[in-house]
C-alpha cells in the first residue's frame, strides 16, 4: 500500500513546534498567516477570510490523504473540515491549551466539540486536556507531549547578530536571566519586573513586543528585547545563565521548556501540577510571588551543573516516548 500523503496546516507567527511534527510524518506543510496588508494590521474576519482561501487552495493543490491541522485559531479546523467534506480526506486536529482554556476560543467550545467528533484524532498536549475532551465525550483524544529539539536543530547559524543594545547589556557584571515572554495576558512580567528590583546585581531580559502596554517606570538592570526573530531569540537565550518560562495559566505546558532543555540551560517555570508533572525532574518552581522567583533563580543558578545533568537523562527517556507517540500517529493514519 502506497504511503499516505500528509498536510499540516499552520495559522501561526511561530510554527517550530508543529514544524517538528511534520518532519516526523514526512508532512509538507501549509503556513497561513496574514497578519498585516501593507503598513496596516488586517482585522480578524479579513485576515481569516484570506488564510482560509490561502489554504483551501494549497490543500487543493496538495490533494492530501490527511490533514494535521494546528488548533487555535479555530477557523483553521473549520477550514480543513470544508475541505474534507468535498475532497476524499481525513483530518487531525492538534489542540494547544490555548485552544481549552482561553475565553475568547472558549466561546467557539460548541463548535471545536462538533470538529472533534468528526476528526481522525484529536491530539492535545498534557493530560487535562485530555479531560476535557472525555468531558465533551470524545473518546479519540491522545496526549501528544512536545518534540524535545537537538541544540542544532534550533541553534541560530554563525553570524547571526543580537541589537547592540543588547550586546551591551550582555557584557555587563553580574547573572544574566532571561524570560521568555509576550506580554499576553498569561505572562508573568510585572512580577518579573519586581523580581528584577529585588537583584540589581542581575540582568532581566524580557523579550516580547510590548507596543501599546503601559509598561510603567522600569529598573536599570531590565531590558526590554522588543519581539524577537527566533534565532536571536535562542542566541539571547543562550547567552544567559537562568531562563524564567513562566504562566498564569492553568493546566499549561510551554513549549518553550523544550527549547531550553535543549540548551540545557537552568530553568525557573511556574508552580503547576501539569508543569510539575512533565518537567518535575528537570524545572525549578516558583510560586511567581516577586520575593520567591529571587529564591528559585538564585537556586536554579546554583544547582546548574546538576540540573544539566539531570536533564540528560531527562531527554533520553523523551526520545523513546516520541518515537512511541510517532508510531501511534502513523498507525492511526494509515488505518
Amino acid at each position: 500500500m502506497p504511503a499516505k500523503k500528509i498536510a499540516t496546516v499552520i495559522w501561526a507567527r511561530e510554527v517550530k513546534l508543529n514544524q517538528f511534527l511534520a518532519r516526523e510524518l514526512n508532512s509538507e506543510i501549509i503556513v497561513s498567516y496574514k497578519r498585516k496588508l501593507g503598513r496596516f494590521d488586517l482585522p480578524a474576519l479579513f485576515r481569516y477570510a484570506w488564510q482560509f482561501f490561502d489554504t483551501y487552495g494549497k490543500l487543493r493543490s496538495i490533494r492530501p490523504d490527511a490533514i494535521l491541522v494546528m488548533n487555535p485559531p479555530i477557523v483553521a479546523p473549520i477550514a480543513v473540515y470544508i475541505y474534507c467534506l468535498f475532497n476524499k480526506s481525513r483530518f487531525i486536529i492538534d489542540t494547544h491549551t490555548a485552544g481549552f482554556l482561553d475565553f475568547k476560543w472558549r466561546l467557539f467550545h460548541p463548535v471545536h466539540r462538533f470538529l472533534a467528533k468528526r476528526a481522525l484524532l484529536n491530539t492535545v498536549h498534557n493530560y487535562k486536556n485530555l479531560e476535557i475532551l472525555e468531558k465533551w465525550g470524545i473518546g479519540n483524544g491522545y496526549v501528544l507531549p512536545f518534540y524535545n529539539p537537538e541544540k542544532e536543530e534550533i541553534y541560530p547559524e554563525e553570524g547571526t547578530a543580537l541589537d547592540v543594545r543588547i550586546e551591551e547589556a550582555l557584557r555587563r557584571d553580574g547573572m544574566k536571566v532571561f524570560m521568555v515572554n509576550r506580554f499576553a495576558g498569561d505572562d508573568a512580567w510585572q512580577e518579573t519586573i519586581e523580581t528584577a528590583r529585588l537583584m540589581p546585581d542581575a540582568t532581566f531580559f524580557i523579550t516580547g513586543d510590548n507596543k501599546g502596554r503601559d509598561i510603567g517606570k522600569i529598573p536599570q538592570n531590565v531590558v526590554l528585547t522588543g519581539y524577537l526573530e527566533h534565532a536571536k531569540f535562542m542566541k539571547l537565550m543562550d547567552s544567559s545563565d537562568v531562563v524564567l518560562a513562566l504562566t498564569k495559566r492553568e493546566d499549561t505546558v510551554l513549549w518553550s521548556v523544550r527549547e531550553i532543555l535543549a540548551l540545557r540551560k537552568p530553568f525557573v517555570t511556574a508552580d503547576s501540577a501539569v508543569l510539575r508533572r512533565y518537567y518535575g525532574e528537570t524545572g525549578i518552581f516558583t510560586s511567581m510571588e516577586p520575593s520567591d522567583m529571587r529564591g528559585k533563580i538564585l537556586e536554579a543558578y546554583k544547582k546548574r551543573l546538576e540540573i544539566s545533568l539531570r536533564m540528560d537523562e531527562f531527554l533520553k527517556k523523551d526520545v523513546l516516548r516520541w518515537k512511541k507517540d510517532i508510531k501511534h500517529l502513523k498507525n492511526v493514519i494509515s488505518s
